[in-house]
């Protein structure tokens, strides 16, 4: 018998039997009514046996195997109407069959209906070999929802009661438990676009509810949890054969996956951390900075590429302070995953609020990229002034140039002038010569024409 069902077990027959304490067979009515007055003298009542129902639901997918429950289980019949209400509900259409008012009804109608299910569900098979009454083809799309209610059908039959999971922590330490819900995740794995090559590893993995959904929901090549608190880590491996029997239920096989108590500081996961790992999930919002100290130190040695999520940023203390030299603000990036304008509701197991989740992706080429980006804006700078520098000396040179250039031209007016009024000095001068000679010549033939010479 497992831990989480010691709770509900069964009475035997001897339970029916007086035990040392009751008294022997009385003689009248007298005296047994004085006997049953009180409870000290009378002793403990008899118990009565607790009848155990066996609850069985044929599959109605393929390759899918029957789910046996039992009324003693944890949570077993809330777990049949979740998964009718949940999931089901297609099938009884098909079927032809009215449900239960699932929020209503009582847990001894179960047994009745789930007859009329299974017969249903067997003349169906034998009508039409070939057909499957659920289709589970949209199964993996974003924001389906099936493999969310399996998994915490998983959780509800392996914990009694979720509230034993915080008894023995104090406060809110980095010991406390808290889940990410699975809605989160699942939006966490859709922005991160899974791969098949990816191994993804949750640090802090609980009752392991995020592991084994990875495992279902995607088609990643491994999934890993490590869990250092022994209450959660116990559960888990509880959580973890319930999940195996919901998915064989639905003929779904998950990717392979494990979850171990432990610690992230040994040996084994810090490799694991550094060489394989290449989503890594860490709910490290209430860890202590000495904490982060070891986290940081640890995951700076990962792989280029590695995407780590977390709620407390790496390169950030406890107190929101980048510490000085960090990795992860020289060699990698984190940006915001989710907006917390509180309109949607709690994404954490520990309060009603929207926690932020951050992603954080390490590159290594980074401080390269930005060395070469200084060096070539340094580079460009240099050559901005000297080209500013020549552009200024080839201005200079042209005024200079212009100077000079226009000093020649006024010589050469200059010149030219000169040599005009020249030329201009000998043409008059010429020119009175002959005028001074036709003058002279005039006048001698006048006074000639006087003295009457022929």
């Amino acid at each position: 018998m497992s831990k989480v069902q010691q709770n509900f077990s069964v009475v035997s027959d001897d339970a029916d039997k007086p035990g040392p304490s009751q008294p022997a067979s009385v003689r009248s009515l007298r005296s047994t009514t004085k006997r049953n007055a009180s409870s000290e003298v009378a002793g403990p009542a008899p118990k009565i046996a607790v009848k155990v129902e066996k609850w069985t639901i044929e599959s109605v997918c393929k390759n899918g195997r029957r789910l046996d429950l039992s009324s003693n289980e944890p949570n077993a019949a809330s777990v049949i109407k979740t998964l009718f209400k949940e999931i089901h509900g297609s099938v009884l259409s098909k079927l032809n069959i009215h449900p239960l008012h699932w929020d209503e009804c009582a847990d001894s109608e179960l047994g009745p209906f789930l007859k009329t299910f299974n017969n249903s569900v067997k003349a169906f098979r034998k009508n039409n070999p070939r057909d499957v009454l659920l289709s589970k083809e949209n199964w993996r799309q974003k924001e389906a929802s099936e493999f969310r209610v399996i998994c915490d059908l998983a959780c509800q039959l392996a914990i009694p009661n979720p509230r034993v999971l915080n008894t023995h922590y104090a406060g809110f330490s980095s010991g406390t438990y808290g889940e990410t819900n699975i809605e989160t995740l699942q939006k966490i794995l859709d922005l991160l676009g899974v791969k098949e090559d990816d191994v993804f590893m949750d640090l802090g993995s609980g009752i392991g509810q995020l592991v084994t959904f990875a495992a279902a929901y995607t088609n990643i090549a491994h999934v890993r949890g490590v869990e250092l608190q022994q209450v959660p880590a116990g559960f888990a491996d509880e959580n973890v054969r319930q999940f195996k029997k919901l998915m064989r239920h639905f003929g779904e096989k998950p990717r392979p996956f494990e979850l171990k108590l432990g610690d992230f500081n040994t040996e084994e996961i810090e490799t694991f951390l550094k060489e394989k790992a290449t989503i890594i999930f860490c709910n490290n919002l209430a860890f202590d900075p000495d904490l982060m100290i070891k986290l940081r130190a640890i995951l700076q040695f990962c792989n280029n590429g590695t995407k780590i999520v977390v709620t407390q940023k790496l390169e950030t203390t406890k107190k929101g302070r980048t510490p000085r030299d960090c990795f992860f603000t020289a060699s990698a990036d984190t940006i915001s995953l989710f907006e917390t304008d509180g309109s949607e509701k709690g994404n954490v197991s520990w309060t009603n609020n929207i926690v932020p989740y951050y992603l954080t992706t390490v590159d290594n080429y980074k401080p390269f990229r930005e060395a070469a980006t200084r060096a070539k804006q340094e580079e460009a700078n240099r050559l901005a002034k000297l080209m500013c520098s020549k552009k200024n000396g080839a201005k200079h040179g042209e005024k200079e140039l212009f100077f000079v250039i226009v000093n020649q031209q006024r010589d050469r007016e200059n010149a030219d002038d000169e040599e005009y009024d020249e030329e201009e000095v000998e043409k008059d001068s010429d020119v009175n010569t002959f005028n001074m000679l036709v003058v002279l010549g005039t006048g001698i033939v006048v006074i000639l024409m006087i003295l009457g010479v022929p």
